[in-house]
């Protein structure tokens, strides 16, 4: 009897935990973490919550140096399997199913995803890290390294705006959609400041074009956070050594070719300048300052430069996303190996305490940030922050930076949404039905085995629980077909309890008493329940292993659900049952051995000889 109840009390507490498991959402020991906002904190798959189904075909790649054109190998496809599962487990958005579809085509499926683009974004691409040396305000005297040489300006002089560029003014732009267009004024020469006029030899011409084509504007000089690129001219008069007539500078934009012709337009300096005419300037004080020019020559000033010095994204060891201490904004921390330790090192070291120089972060060509260096960092440790960052953009980057670039290129082929409303539906049905078979289960079992069948209700409510509570705890993905594989478990486990109480009968109707009989009868039905059981299971092996080769993943979960089912199913009605009957044994309920055979009690041996006894007294 004691070890009876031990074995009844341990069952209590195994139902008991399991329940608290089923009923405590989310589960989080340690590391440890399971639950979700489904029933029960059920993994449910694509068919129950609804969610994305996308399927990416590997591209082959052409080796740049032989011209050979590489196909994905099984270690490509495998290496995208655990670069993407990583990818999305680590994002927050879910647990993945992905499979490999024959040789080059990869099947991945989100239940309940509710951002698809981010999870695109996370599984097709990698974020592209550069570092680059940023040089503020370089200069590069243009006659100093052989751009424009004396030769190829052949005049410089102060005149009106040409017609051409007045023309050009006067012009009414194209109409704009939804935009009152507004008539343009003609205006005359003379509405128009004085400008210098620079005229160049076809060569020198072409030349000058192609230095103004290559000022181009940065997002931190559009920004304001550097000076803009310009030239610089510098007008001198050969008749008087070194003097200056006049030193100005430009934006690029706003010098005009004439037309054509081999002349530039520079806007003449309107008192801005240590060189510009004080008061008003007109015609004629423009033509009175430049009646002694003879010479001029440019500067072209950089507002910045980006340099690459050799450091990148394939130099990082981690990267990992955190708040910033002082500003609480979500930032990105970095670590670099050995070679990136060094080049970061080498450069912040050069430029600690320069306002000139400083080091320009891009992912995906988008500057990020652009900090000046106040001291050397040999730590080969760096942050990346944005002002438009949040925690999941940070995270996001953070595992594309980490995971690096995938080992082939992936191409979406096929995307399919499976509507939460259908997943519902079904999940609904499917509880519904799950809950009628138990119900019938029930009903037949306690009606026809009466106190056995009682027992084996109570048994498969436990086994319920315990199955519920191990496919939540081994984080089992839900689907529809393992919904139907756990309802045929619970077939499995009756069957188990049948074999049983028949095998009980039997003994009972040969004389044994109830204890013997409940013993006899389990290890009697243990061969044909262990063979039915086995070749279940081998059955679910075969399912599983040819549908992972296949990537029919419905089959694959019908494998695996009904395998547990079938392995608890078997602890539920050899252990659970069993503890439950010798308890009951050992009470005053064994006296009245009618109630646990189906019909016919009262011609059992064991009842007759008591009522023969009970006649004689």
């Amino acid at each position: 009897m004691r070890r009876n109840a031990r074995s009844l009390i341990f069952v209590i507490i195994l139902v008991a935990l399991s329940l608290a498991f089923l009923l405590v959402n989310p589960i989080k020991i340690g590391g440890f973490e399971r639950g979700g906002d489904a029933v029960l904190g059920l993994n449910l798959g694509l068919d129950l919550q609804g969610g994305s189904h996308l399927v990416y075909q590997a591209q082959p790649v052409v080796d740049p140096n032989t011209g050979l054109v590489k196909v994905p190998t099984a270690d490509d496809m495998a290496g995208l399997v655990r670069l993407i599962e990583e990818r999305v487990n680590a994002s927050g958005l879910g647990e993945p199913n992905i499979q490999v579809l024959g040789d080059d085509r990869l099947l991945v499926q989100l239940p309940g995803i509710q951002d698809l683009e981010r999870a695109k974004k996370l599984i097709g691409e990698t974020a592209r890290l550069e570092f680059k040396h940023r040089k503020i305000n370089i200069a590069e005297d243009l006659e100093a390294s052989g751009v424009i040489v004396p030769g190829d300006v052949l005049a410089v002089s102060a005149g009106p705006l040409p017609q051409e560029l007045i023309d050009l003014f006067n012009q009414t732009p194209a109409p704009v959609p939804g935009v009152e267009q507004v008539p343009v004024e003609p205006r005359e020469a003379e509405d128009f400041p004085p400008v210098v006029i620079v005229d160049f030899t076809p060569d020198g011409a072409q030349k000058f074009a192609e230095v103004l084509d290559s000022i181009q504007f940065t997002q931190a000089q559009l920004l304001g956070e550097v000076p803009p690129s310009s030239i610089e001219l510098s007008i001198e008069d050969d008749q008087t050594p070194s003097s200056e007539v006049l030193r100005y500078t430009v934006i690029g934009p706003i010098v005009q070719q004439v037309g054509i012709t081999n002349s530039f337009v520079f806007p003449f300096p309107q008192g801005d300048s240590d060189t510009a005419p004080d008061g008003p300037i007109n015609l004629a004080t423009a033509e009175a300052t430049m009646a002694g020019a003879s010479t001029v020559s440019f500067v072209r000033l950089a507002g910045s430069v980006d340099e690459d010095f050799g450091l990148s994204g394939d130099n990082l060891t981690r990267a990992y996303p955190t708040l910033h201490s002082g500003s609480d904004r979500p930032i990105i921390n970095l670590e670099f190996d050995q070679e990136g330790t060094k080049l970061f090192g080498e450069l912040t070291t050069e430029i600690a305490g320069s306002p000139n120089d400083r080091i320009a972060i891009f992912l995906d060509d988008r500057e990020l940030i652009a900090p000046v260096v106040t001291q050397a960092i040999t730590s080969g440790t760096a942050i990346i922050q944005g002002n438009d960052f949040t925690i999941e953009e940070t995270r996001d980057i953070s595992l594309q930076l980490e995971g690096g670039r995938l080992p082939v290129p992936i191409e979406l082929v096929q995307e399919r949404d499976v509507d939460a409303i259908l997943g519902a539906d079904s999940l609904q049905k499917s509880v519904v039905a799950g809950m009628v078979g138990l119900a019938l289960v029930f009903l037949f079992m306690i009606l026809y085995y009466r106190v056995p069948g009682v027992v084996a209700s109570v048994a498969l409510m436990a086994y319920a629980i315990l199955v519920l509570a191990s496919f939540k705890l081994l984080g089992v993905t839900l689907t529809l077909s393992g919904v139907a594989a756990a309802i045929l478990s619970i077939g499995m486990a009756v069957d188990a309890n049948v074999l049983i109480f028949e095998r009980m009968k039997d003994e009972l109707r040969n004389g044994r008493t109830l204890s013997s009989a409940i013993n006899l009868g389990f290890n009697r039905a243990w061969p044909a329940i262990r063979d039915s059981n086995v070749s279940t299971l081998i059955t679910c092996g075969i399912l599983f292993y040819f549908s992972n080769q296949l990537g029919t993943t419905i089959v694959q979960g019908f494998a695996v659900t009904l395998a547990i089912g079938v392995l608890i199913s078997m602890f539920s009605a050899i252990f659970i049952s069993r503890t439950i009957l010798r308890v009951l044994a050992s009470t005053g309920l064994s006296r009245h051995l009618g109630v646990f055979v189906p019909s016919g009690g009262s011609d059992l041996p064991q009842q007759r000889a008591n009522a023969a006894e009970a006649q004689r007294s």
